[in-house]
C-alpha cells in the first residue's frame, strides 16, 4: 500500500468528515429558518415550526409542529399541521432537483385561536377582499331588540310619512292635469288640419282613377302623420301618468312602514328576518368565507408571481442556462402524483383520515405544461364525509384557482351563534356543505350551500325583560337552517349574495309569542290611521285615476276619428268600390 499517498486520502476523509458535521449538526437547523422565513414572506405572517429533520439516504423530511398565523386576524392561525412528512425522489435529488412522491399530513386544523399575536412588523391592512366579505354578510350593527306593552298612544299626523306623499301624489295629478291644459293648441291644431284633409277629399271627381288615387296618397301621408303626432302625446300622457301611479304606490308603501313604525314605538317588533340571519350566522359565515378565498387567493399570486418571474426568451446567439437539459428531466422543485394521506381534526366531531393526491406544483409551470390538480376526500367510521377537488391554471392568463367542495356530518357542537346581545352555542347538530368557488386574476365566482340539521341551541341573549324571554324561547325552537352565499364580482366591487331561513324561523317564533298583543295593538293603530289616511288618500287616488279619462280619452277618441278618415280616404280614391270589382279578370 506504500503507493497510495496518505496525506490525499485523509484529507478527503476530513472534508467528508466536515460536511457529514454540517449536516448532522446544522443542516436541519439552516433549512427550518429557510423554511419559516419563505414561510412568512409568503403568508404575511408569522410561521411556526417546531422541528425539522431530514435523512439524505432515505429521502425523508419531516416537519412538526407548524403553525400559520393569519395575517389579517393575527390572534388565529390560517392553519396547524402537527406533523407533515415527505417522501423525495433520491435520484433527482443527487441532480439537484426536488421531486415529492409522497406526502403526508397529520393534525391538520383551520382558524384555531392562538396564544400570542401571529402579526409581523408592518403588517399589511385588511385586504378589500376580506373587507367586502366582512361589510356584506357580517351585520356591522345591530339594531336592538325590545319588547315592551306599551299602550298605543296619539298618533301624530305630522310624522307620517305617507300622508306626506299622499298630498304628493295629489299635487302632482293637479301639476300635470293643468300642464295639459296648456297642450289644447296642439289638439286644436290637429282637428284643424284632419278638417282640411277631409274637404280637399270631397273635391275629387271626375272618373280619373289614377289622380284620384294620388289625391287619396297624399290625404293618407297627412293623415298618418297627424296619428304619429297623436301617438307622441298619447305616450307623454302616459308617461306622466305612471309618474303619478308610482308617487300613489310610494305613498301606499310608507303607509305600511308608518304602521309598522308606530307597533315598534309601542314595543312591539316587526321583526326583520334577513337582519335576524345576519345576527345570527353572519360573522361566522364570513369569518370561514374568507379563510376560504385567502387560501385560493394566495395560490393563485404564488402562481402568477412564478410565471411573472420565468426569464423571457434570450437574444439570438446569447447564451442560456435550459432547465431541461436532456428528456425527462425534472423542473428545479417538482410536486408531481404526490399521494397525500393525514387527518383533519377539529371540524368534523373527531379526527377524519385524508387520502388524495397532489399533482403538477413545480418551480416552472411554464415548462412543465400542465395545470396543478388536489383531490382530496375522507370518511370516519361514524359517518362524516368530505371531497375537496382544486385546479390551478399556471399556463392561463390571468392565473386561475378552482374548488369545488362538498361534505357532511360536520359536527357542530361548540358552534357559536349570534352577537353579544342575540345569539347562543350549539351543543348539537350536524351540517352538510356543498359549492364551487373561482377566481380568474381577481375575478370571482361561486356558490356555497349549508344545510344545519338536528339542531340544539342554548340561548345566550343579553335582553332583559319581556324581550329576553321571548327572544330566548324563538332561538329554542330553532332546529335547523340553511344558508347560501352567492359571489361574483372582482375584489374591489365584490358582490356577495347572502340569505337563510334562521332569520324567519326565530321571527315567526317572535310572531307567534307576541301575536296576541301585536294584532290587538295593531287593529287600534289601523284604525287611527284610517281615520287620518281615509279621505287624503282617497282624494289623491281619485285626482291620479281620473287623469286617464281626462288625458287619454281624448286622444283615444281624437286617434279613432283619424284612423276612420284613412278609411275613407282610401275608399274614396277606390271610387267607393272594393279592389275586387275594380280589377276584372
Amino acid at each position: 500500500m506504500s503507493w497510495v499517498k496518505k496525506g490525499p486520502v485523509l484529507g478527503t476523509l476530513g472534508a467528508v468528515l466536515l460536511l457529514w458535521a454540517f449536516v448532522f449538526f446544522f443542516f436541519d437547523p439552516v433549512l427550518k429558518r429557510g423554511l419559516i422565513a419563505g414561510g412568512q414572506a409568503a403568508a404575511g405572517a408569522k410561521v411556526e415550526i417546531g422541528s425539522v429533520r431530514s435523512k439524505w439516504l432515505k429521502g425523508t423530511l419531516e416537519i412538526k409542529g407548524i403553525a400559520v398565523a393569519d395575517r389579517e386576524e393575527p390572534m388565529k392561525n390560517l392553519v396547524e399541521l402537527s406533523r407533515v412528512a415527505f417522501q423525495l425522489d433520491t435520484s433527482a435529488a443527487l441532480r439537484g432537483k426536488g421531486v415529492v412522491r409522497e406526502a403526508a399530513l397529520e393534525g391538520l386544523r383551520l382558524g384555531t385561536e392562538r396564544r400570542t399575536s401571529g402579526a409581523i412588523r408592518n403588517p399589511p391592512p385588511p385586504s378589500a377582499l376580506s373587507l367586502a366579505i366582512r361589510k356584506q354578510i357580517a351585520p356591522a350593527a345591530s339594531k336592538a331588540i325590545e319588547v315592551k306593552s306599551n299602550a298605543v298612544g296619539e298618533v301624530d299626523a305630522a310624522k307620517l310619512q305617507g300622508l306626506r306623499k299622499f298630498d304628493e301624489a295629489k299635487a302632482k295629478a293637479k301639476e300635470i292635469e293643468d300642464r295639459w291644459k296648456g297642450k289644447a293648441g296642439e289638439a286644436k291644431a290637429i282637428e284643424k288640419e284632419a278638417k282640411d284633409i277631409a274637404d280637399s277629399l270631397k273635391s275629387i271627381g271626375g272618373n280619373d282613377i289614377l289622380k284620384k288615387a294620388a289625391a287619396a296618397a297624399d290625404a293618407q301621408k297627412r293623415i298618418k302623420a297627424l296619428i304619429a303626432r297623436v301617438d307622441a302625446q298619447k305616450a307623454q300622457a302616459q308617461k306622466d301618468i305612471a309618474e303619478a301611479q308610482s308617487l300613489m304606490k310610494e305613498a301606499d308603501e310608507l303607509r305600511k312602514q308608518d304602521l309598522n313604525g308606530l307597533l315598534a314605538a309601542a314595543g312591539l317588533p316587526t321583526l326583520d328576518s334577513q337582519d335576524l340571519a345576519r345576527r345570527l350566522l353572519g360573522a361566522q359565515t364570513a369569518s370561514r368565507l374568507t379563510t376560504a378565498m385567502k387560501w385560493m387567493r394566495l395560490a393563485r399570486e404564488k402562481a402568477a408571481a412564478r410565471k411573472a418571474a420565468n426569464p423571457p426568451p434570450p437574444p439570438r446567439r446569447a447564451g442560456v442556462n435550459v432547465e431541461f437539459p436532456r428528456a425527462h428531466a425534472y423542473p428545479q422543485y417538482l410536486l408531481e402524483n404526490a399521494k397525500i394521506s393525514g387527518t383533519l381534526d377539529g371540524m368534523m366531531g373527531g379526527a377524519l383520515d385524508l387520502k388524495g393526491v397532489l399533482d403538477g406544483v413545480t418551480s416552472n409551470p411554464k415548462l412543465y405544461g400542465k395545470p396543478a390538480t388536489l383531490t382530496l376526500a375522507g370518511k370516519s367510521v361514524s359517518g362524516p364525509a368530505v371531497t375537496l377537488g382544486g385546479r390551478l391554471d399556471q399556463q392561463n392568463d390571468p392565473v386561475g384557482v378552482t374548488v369545488d367542495f362538498s361534505g357532511s356530518g360536520f359536527s357542530l357542537a361548540g358552534t357559536t351563534l349570534g352577537d353579544g346581545e342575540v345569539g347562543g352555542t350549539l351543543s348539537a347538530g350536524t351540517a352538510k356543505v356543498k359549492g364551487r368557488l373561482s377566481s380568474a386574476g381577481d375575478e370571482w365566482t361561486g356558490e356555497v350551500f349549508v344545510e344545519a340539521a338536528g339542531v340544539v341551541l342554548e340561548p345566550k341573549v343579553a335582553l332583559t325583560g319581556t324581550a329576553g324571554a321571548l327572544v330566548s324561547d324563538a332561538l329554542k325552537s330553532l332546529t335547523g337552517f340553511n344558508v347560501r352565499i352567492g359571489i361574483s364580482g372582482r375584489e374591489d366591487d365584490l358582490k356577495l349574495a347572502f340569505s337563510s331561513n334562521a332569520g324567519e324561523v326565530v321571527a315567526a317564533a317572535m310572531r307567534k309569542a307576541v301575536s296576541g298583543q301585536l294584532e290587538a295593538q295593531k287593529k287600534v293603530l289601523e284604525a287611527k290611521l284610517a281615520a287620518l289616511y281615509g279621505d287624503k288618500a282617497k282624494d289623491a287616488r281619485a285626482s291620479v285615476d281620473g287623469l286617464a279619462a281626462k288625458l287619454l280619452g281624448p286622444l283615444d277618441a281624437q286617434k279613432g276619428a283619424l284612423n276612420k278618415q284613412l278609411q275613407d280616404s282610401i275608399g274614396k280614391a277606390l271610387g267607393g268600390r272594393g279592389l275586387d270589382k275594380l280589377f276584372k279578370r
